[in-house]
């Protein structure tokens, strides 16, 4: 039996060493909150939606399971209760976890190896790039419960454990693979069935597979067959491995040859832990079972695949240090006994130094890249297009994170991460399926992406560039194709002050609320006239605008009629209690006699030339046409 004094004495090391892991991790959550991946804003819309009573789904009215992580969502859609948005719930929740993790850490280590596993394992994953690098992502989550899994079982909280690999496999279908581990170990350590541990392990995600299936339709994530067929046909030219290679290639050339000494320490760990404590199966087996799924699947290269590997990789390398700073005491002749723990502890602290100044540099220059191009040019495209365009206008584009979020439109997703039907085309190389089966209103691509699209007649007899995005921290613009018919694309430029108000109902079904006007008008140079319709009700008649400039005598000068939006526009894709922002522009002759002139405008029938009639507070007919006030037209 330990005694109390020095119980309390080792109690109390532990305690304080976890807290001082924890802060080192929580600083680290702070410096890393930069870091916002676009797959997680996926989550994020979703989360929002079942905030909001809109469904657990990403376009609104489709069932369609698009998030991998049902459990993230979730939490984030009590958090966005709470505080409002879904990014702010996802920051706080990082940041906690990234105290959590090392702390989790620590005490995994410690119980299986010692204090200096703990801690070295546990400062390690503090700065290690590649779960850094997830911050945003649901890869925190995961980490922390993927360790809190393995402390309760290695604390023979039995109960608890089946608990938390449940939990865990909510987190992430792939931590199926933890729970085999797991439960298989058990299995061959007690020769027995434990059902306490079972249970829970199974029903749980059990349970989320039965609702999946009920709500969506399939058990499945639509990301699964997505991420599937893009590895099918490798069309980012990078796999699981290669995307890692390329990362120890960077490591190694452009920082330090340093990074050797993490796969010689993970060896030696590797073979240590086998050796002492057959309870490092449960993790050696997550991590190999892992990355032989990943390599299987042939998926393509995402940042946070990596993140889940974090823990065996920093507690193995822990266990390497471990053993490498206990050569000393198996060498009585080296040292004097008395000095031989502060040896160990020194070398072993010397070794974690060297690594996690190795570390620094990487993770400092990650986190200085942030935000990354996406999250610098996405956010402000999306914007863009949640003020100048429909919100019943859908929009199809390759990252779907940042652009669906802060857009808030309708996604149909190219490489089919939102529509299940998708991804059997993308495995044959067809990326323009999506776009040829449902013919979105919009589709915004980089000027250059995918130009066996861009270049094919029926895209081009379809779709017409409306507008370009350039930003610095790209090489060419991104471009927003919109279909010839029914898609409200609008620049508001002109300051509300500048907004004359009319109030002009055109028979209860649009109303005219205001108009602006160029000034000064000058022959020789065009008139820009922009008109500010509201829709007050479904329209089956396809309208025309005339706009005309007149003299004194009423005698037309110049002439201008076209369907709302140069033609792209239509009225009777007009949704009621929308706003319309509608421009034209009339054309001066160089010798249009100085004076004054009016203009006027209104809707007609094309086929029968029948105005739309304008009517009074009453209800009653007062005329057919607009006329603004008189403008002076001054010489060139």
């Amino acid at each position: 039996m330990i005694p109390t004094r020095r119980w309390l004495k080792t109690h109390t090391l532990d305690i304080s060493l976890i807290m001082i892991v924890g802060i080192v991790g929580l600083i680290t959550g702070i410096w890393a909150k930069a870091i916002i991946l676009d797959d997680a804003m996926i989550t994020f819309r979703v989360a929002e939606n079942l905030a909001y009573g809109r469904g657990f789904v990403y376009n609104v009215g489709e069932r369609v399971q698009v998030t991998t992580t049902p459990l993230y969502a979730i939490i984030l859609a009590a958090g966005t209760r709470l505080i409002g948005t879904a990014p702010q719930a996802a920051l706080w929740l990082n940041i906690a976890l990234s105290a959590v993790i090392p702390m989790l850490t620590y005490d995994l280590g410690r119980r299986l190896a010692g204090r200096i596993t703990g801690l070295a394992g546990a400062l390690l994953i503090t700065l290690v790039p590649l779960l850094i690098i997830a911050f945003s992502m649901e890869s925190y989550l995961y980490v922390a419960l993927i360790l809190a899994s393995l402390v309760a079982y290695v604390a023979r909280r039995d109960t608890l454990a089946g608990v938390l690999v449940g939990v865990t496999t909510l987190t992430r279908g792939d931590a199926v693979l933890l729970g085999a581990c797991l439960l298989t170990y058990d299995f061959l350590a007690q020769r027995r069935l434990r059902w306490r541990l079972i249970l829970p392990a199974v029903v749980i995600p059990g349970l989320w597979y039965l609702f999946a299936t009920a709500y969506y339709g399939s058990p499945f994530p639509a990301t699964l067959s997505a991420k599937t067929a893009q590895g099918d046909f490798n069309w980012l030219g990078r796999r699981f491995l290669g995307g890692f290679q390329d990362y120890w290639h960077d490591w190694t050339k452009d920082y330090s040859r340093l990074f050797y000494l993490f796969p010689i320490l993970i060896v030696l760990g590797l073979v240590r832990a086998l050796q002492t404590d057959s309870r490092w199966l449960i993790l050696i087996g997550q991590n190999v079972l892992y990355i032989a799924a990943f390599v299987g699947l042939g998926v393509t290269f995402a940042e946070w695949y990596y993140a889940p590997l974090m823990p065996g990789v920093a507690l193995l390398t822990a266990r390497g240090i471990q053993f490498v700073a206990h050569l000393p005491t198996r060498t009585p002749s080296a040292a004097p006994a008395r000095w031989q723990p502060w040896l160990s502890t020194g070398l072993a602290a010397i070794l974690t130094a060297i690594l996690l100044a190795t570390l620094y540099p990487v993770t400092r220059d990650l986190i200085a890249a942030n935000p990354d191009w996406k999250a610098q040019v996405y956010p402000a495209t999306a914007r863009w297009l949640a003020e100048n365009t429909s919100a019943a206008a859908n929009l199809s584009t390759i990252d779907i994170g940042h652009l669906g979020y802060w857009s808030g439109r309708p996604i149909i997703d190219i490489v089919g991460l939102a529509q299940p039907d998708v991804p059997a085309h993308i495995a044959e190389g067809d990326f323009g399926y999506a776009i040829r089966h449902y013919q979105p209103d919009m589709v915004l691509i980089g000027a250059l992406w995918l130009p066996e699209i861009q270049s094919t007649p029926w895209f081009q007899a379809d779709y017409v560039p409306r507008h370009a995005f350039k930003f610095p921290a790209m090489a060419e613009p991104l471009v927003l194709f919109t279909r010839l018919d029914g898609v409200k694309v609008q620049d508001q430029n002109i300051p509300p002050a500048e907004i004359q108000p009319l109030q002009i109902d055109f028979n209860r079904q649009i109303t005219l609320t205001g108009y602006h006007l160029n000034q000064p008008i000058i022959a020789d140079n065009p008139i820009h006239l922009t008109l500010f319709w509201q829709a007050e009700a479904p329209i089956e008649v396809d309208f025309t605008v005339f706009v005309q400039l007149v003299d004194a005598n009423d005698q037309i000068v110049v002439q201008g009629d076209s369907k709302p939006q140069g033609g792209f526009y239509r009225t009777v894709y007009w949704q009621p209690g929308e706003t319309i922002i509608d421009g034209y522009t009339l054309p001066l002759p160089a010798d249009l006699p100085p004076g004054s002139y009016s203009i006027v405008f209104g809707f007609y029938e094309a086929d029968s030339g029948a105005r739309l009639q304008i009517l009074n507070e009453n209800g009653e007919f007062q005329s057919d046409y607009v006329r603004l006030p008189a403008i002076q037209v001054q010489s060139p």
